[in-house]
C-alpha cells in the first residue's frame, strides 16, 4: 500500500510502500497508521491499496504498517487523491496537504465536552422578584427573545452573578439553535430564480450564479440544497469571513428541519472534532462553514456552493497555498457533485471562463420582490477640500446620515482602515514612525493608547520625542475605524454606533453578536471595514457612505482595480435591502478611474471588458499564469544573493515562453524581520518545463512558491 507520512520534510515527500499487517481493515484507504520509518516510527495516511507483486512482496526493505491509528478511515478515498492532486498543483509537500485536510483535534482524537447552551431565553417570572438587576434582565430578555448570555448582561450592565441568580431560579433557561429560530417556509421565486433552479437541477457541473446585490442568490442556494437533501446527498456552503457565518446559519437552520452544522476557526478543536466525525458518518445534511471546510470528508456529497466567490480570503496564504475555489471545483469533479460559484461580482478569471463556456453561466440582473438597486452618489473630494471642508465627511454624507437617522433608520460606514490614525512623522524631518520588524509604518489605536504594527504586531508606546531627530512636533495622520467612530459622536452625538474590525471581533462569538445587536437595531450606525461590506442583510440599512473609495486602488497589485470595484458593489449592496429604497454616498479623490465610475452604475460588465483590456494588454491572468517567487533572509544581502541565484536557476530552467520578471524588492520588503524578494514568472500554460521548475524549487531553502498568487505585497 502508498502511505503519505505527515512530515513537512523534502526527503519524505513521496507515498511510501508498506505492507499490510497482520490485523487490519479490509480497506486501507484514508486510515491514519503508525509506519516503521528509518530507525524509528512515524504517523501517516494510507492513500492508494494495490496488490503488490511476489518480487517487493518478498523484499525486507518492503516494512509492514505497525498499527491502525483510527477504527474508521478518517478520509474519504476521493480526499486522498485531492491530497495528492494538491501537493502537485501547489509545489507543496504531501505531509502538508494531509495536515491540511485533518484538523489537529482528529489527529489527536480528541473528544468535544458538552456545550454551553449558547442562547437562552425567559422562563417563568419567580414571584415577588424585586432584585431590580434581576428583574431588568429579565424584562429584557423576554422583550428581545433568545439571546446570547454576553448581549443581555451587556444590555442592562448586569453581573455573571444576577445570570446566574435566575437561572438557579429557572426564570433563564437554555434555548437550542433550531428552537431561537422560526421555520420559514420556501418564499415563491421570481421568474429569473426559477429558471436559474431549473437549469442547476441538470446534474453536476461547475456553475457562475452572478447575481446583482440583492437578486436572492441564498433562495436558488435552498432550493437546490432542499433538492440534495431530498435525494439522500449533502451540501456544503462555503463562506469567505467567519463574519458571514452567524447569518447564512441563521437562514439555513430556520429552512431546513433536519441539522446545519457550522465549520470555523472559532470552535474549539473538540467542537471540529466531533462535526468532522458526524459529516464522515453522514449525519450531518448540510455544512455551513469558511474555507478549510472544502475538506470536510463528506461519504455522499451532492453539492459545494462557494458564495461571494470572489474574495480573497479563499486563498490560502501559508503551505499548502491553495485556493478554495479551485480545490471545490476539482473535488466536485472527482466526485459526480455541482459546485456553484455565486457572486453579484465575480473574480475576472470566474467570469471569462463562464462567458466563454468553460463553466455554465447564470445570470439575475434583478433584486428580489422588485426592489430597485440604491441610488448611488459621488463626491469628488477634492473639491471638498477647496471650498473648505476639512471633515472627512462630505457635506453630501453628512446630510444623508442625519436625514436617516431622523427617519429612524440605519447607516453603515465603511472605511477599510483599522486604528484611529494610519501613519505618523515628524514634521520637523519627516521621519515616520515605523515597525522595527516589517518596512511598514504603524498604527495608532486610541482604545490601547498604543501604536501596532497589523503586519507583526509588534506594539509600543507612542514617543514624545522623534527617535530621528528629538523633535516634540510628532503628528497623527489618514483615519482608521477608530477616528471614524470619534467623529460620529462628535457630529451626530445621540446615535448610538457600533464598530466592527478585527481590533472589535476577536471572540468566538464575537462575530454573531455584533451581526444580532445589528439586526435588533440596538445601534444607528455601523462603522466597519471589509468584513461588513459582503453577504450582510439588514434590512432597516438604508444608507452606506463610503469613506475613502481609493483606499485599495493604490496597492502595487493588478488586481487592485478589481478589487476595488468589488468592494465598493458589495459594500453599497447593503443598502435598501428592505421595503425603503437605499442609498449610497461614495467619496473619493478619484472618480474619474472605471473601477469607481463602473461601480457607480453596478456594471459589471463595463467593468469587466476594461478590465479584461488591461489584463491582456499586460499579460496577466486569465491570459497567462503567474507563479511568485518569493525569497527571505534575516539578513538583507544573503536574500538580495539568494534571491539572484533563484532567478538564474530559473532562467537556466525555461526557455522565452516564460517570462522571469526580477529578483526586485517586494513592495513591503521587510515583514517579521525577515527581507523579501520577489521573482515573478509569467507563462502561456503550464507547461512540462515549469512541472520540472517546481521540482527544482519545491523545498529550497529561503523561497516559498505560489501559483496563481492573489497576494503581490
Amino acid at each position: 500500500m502508498d502511505v503519505a507520512i505527515e512530515r513537512a520534510v523534502g526527503n519524505l515527500d513521496r507515498l511510501w510502500s508498506y505492507r499490510a499487517g497482520p490485523e487490519g481493515p479490509e480497506d486501507w484507504i484514508g486510515h491514519r497508521v503508525e509506519v516503521p520509518l528509518g530507525h524509528g516510527t512515524a504517523t501517516g495516511l494510507v492513500i492508494r491499496q494495490r496488490a503488490m507483486p511476489d518480487d517487493l512482496a518478498a523484499d525486507p526493505k518492503i516494512r509492514p504498517v505497525l498499527a491502525v491509528l483510527d477504527q474508521e478511515p478518517t478520509l474519504t478515498p476521493q480526499l486522498t487523491e485531492l491530497a495528492v492532486w494538491m501537493s502537485e498543483r501547489y509545489l507543496a509537500f504531501i505531509g502538508q496537504t494531509v495536515r491540511a485536510m485533518v484538523p489537529p483535534g482528529v489527529r489527536r482524537g480528541v473528544r468535544g465536552t458538552e456545550v454551553r447552551p449558547s442562547r437562552w431565553q425567559a422562563g417563568e417570572v419567580a414571584p415577588g422578584l424585586r432584585a431590580v438587576r434581576q428583574r431588568a434582565l429579565w424584562e429584557w430578555l423576554r422583550q428581545h427573545g433568545p439571546s446570547t448570555r454576553e448581549e443581555m448582561l451587556a444590555a442592562v450592565s448586569a453581573s455573571p452573578t444576577v445570570f446566574a441568580a435566575l437561572r438557579r431560579q429557572g426564570m433563564v433557561v437554555p434555548v437550542s439553535e433550531e428552537q431561537a429560530l422560526p421555520r420559514t417556509p420556501p418564499v415563491e421565486l421570481n421568474a429569473e430564480q426559477l429558471s436559474a433552479v431549473q437549469r442547476l437541477s441538470g446534474g453536476a457541473g461547475v456553475w457562475l450564479l452572478e447575481g446583482v446585490t440583492g437578486s436572492g442568490k441564498t433562495e436558488v442556494y435552498l432550493e437546490r440544497i432542499e433538492e440534495m437533501v431530498a435525494e439522500g446527498k449533502q451540501a456544503l456552503v462555503l463562506v469567505p469571513e467567519i463574519a458571514l457565518t452567524p447569518q447564512t446559519v441563521a437562514r439555513f437552520r430556520a429552512r431546513f428541519d433536519s441539522g446545519v452544522e457550522v465549520w470555523h476557526s472559532g470552535l474549539s478543536q473538540g467542537q471540529r472534532a466531533d462535526t468532522w466525525r458526524r459529516v464522515r458518518r453522514g449525519s450531518t445534511p448540510v455544512v455551513v462553514g469558511v474555507r478549510s471546510a472544502v475538506f470536510l470528508p463528506f461519504p455522499r456529497l451532492g453539492l459545494i456552493v462557494l458564495d461571494e466567490e470572489h474574495e480573497t480570503t479563499y486563498k490560502q496564504d501559508e503551505h499548502p497555498r491553495y485556493h478554495a475555489r479551485e480545490v471545490a471545483e476539482e473535488r466536485a469533479r472527482r466526485e459526480g457533485a455541482q459546485c456553484i460559484l455565486g457572486s453579484a461580482t465575480p473574480a475576472v478569471d470566474s467570469a471569462w471562463r463562464a462567458r466563454n463556456g468553460q463553466i455554465g453561466w447564470i445570470r439575475l440582473a434583478q433584486r428580489a420582490m422588485q426592489r430597485p438597486l440604491p441610488h448611488v452618489t459621488v463626491v469628488d473630494m477634492r473639491a471638498e477640500l477647496h471650498n473648505g471642508n476639512r471633515e472627512m465627511f462630505s457635506g453630501a454624507l453628512m446630510a444623508a446620515v442625519t436625514q436617516t437617522l431622523a427617519a429612524g433608520r440605519q447607516t453603515i460606514l465603511f472605511l477599510n482602515r483599522r486604528g484611529y490614525a494610519t501613519y505618523i512623522f515628524c514634521r520637523d524631518c519627516g521621519a515616520p514612525l515605523s515597525c522595527p520588524n516589517c518596512a511598514v509604518t504603524l498604527t495608532y489605536h486610541q482604545e490601547t493608547g498604543r501604536l501596532r504594527c497589523h503586519y507583526c504586531f509588534y506594539e509600543t508606546v507612542p514617543p514624545r520625542h522623534c527617535p530621528t531627530c528629538q523633535s516634540s512636533r510628532i503628528r497623527y495622520f489618514g483615519a482608521g475605524t477608530e477616528r471614524v467612530v470619534e467623529a460620529v459622536a462628535r457630529l451626530w452625538p445621540e446615535a448610538r454606533v457600533l464598530r466592527a474590525d478585527r481590533d472589535t471581533l476577536t471572540g468566538r462569538e464575537s462575530h454573531e453578536r455584533m451581526w444580532r445587536a445589528f439586526s435588533r437595531r440596538e445601534a444607528d450606525i455601523l462603522v466597519g471595514t471589509q468584513m461588513i461590506a459582503k453577504g450582510m442583510d439588514w434590512p432597516m440599512v438604508t444608507l452606506v457612505g463610503i469613506l475613502a473609495a481609493d483606499v485599495s486602488l493604490n496597492f502595487p497589485d493588478f488586481r487592485s482595480g478589481e478589487r476595488t470595484f468589488q468592494l465598493l458593489v458589495q459594500a453599497s449592496g447593503r443598502a435598501g435591502r428592505g421595503q425603503t429604497p437605499g442609498e449610497v454616498v461614495i467619496q473619493t479623490y478619484n472618480p474619474e478611474h472605471y473601477a469607481i465610475a463602473r461601480a457607480v452604475e453596478a456594471d459589471y460588465q463595463g467593468f469587466y471588458d476594461e478590465e479584461l483590456g488591461y489584463r491582456e494588454t499586460a499579460g496577466y491572468p486569465p491570459f497567462r499564469n503567474l507563479w511568485l517567487l518569493e525569497v527571505r533572509s534575516r539578513d538583507e544581502d544573503q536574500a538580495r544573493r539568494m534571491a539572484q541565484e533563484t532567478a538564474d536557476l530559473v532562467r537556466s530552467q525555461v526557455d522565452d515562453s516564460v517570462a522571469v520578471l526580477g529578483p526586485a524588492p517586494a513592495p513591503i520588503a521587510k515583514v517579521r524581520e525577515l527581507f523579501r524578494f520577489h521573482i515573478l514568472l509569467k507563462s502561456a500554460v503550464r507547461s512540462p518545463q515549469l512541472d520540472r521548475l517546481g521540482v527544482a524549487l519545491k523545498g529550497r531553502a529561503g523561497v516559498r512558491v505560489t501559483i496563481d498568487p492573489y497576494f503581490m505585497l
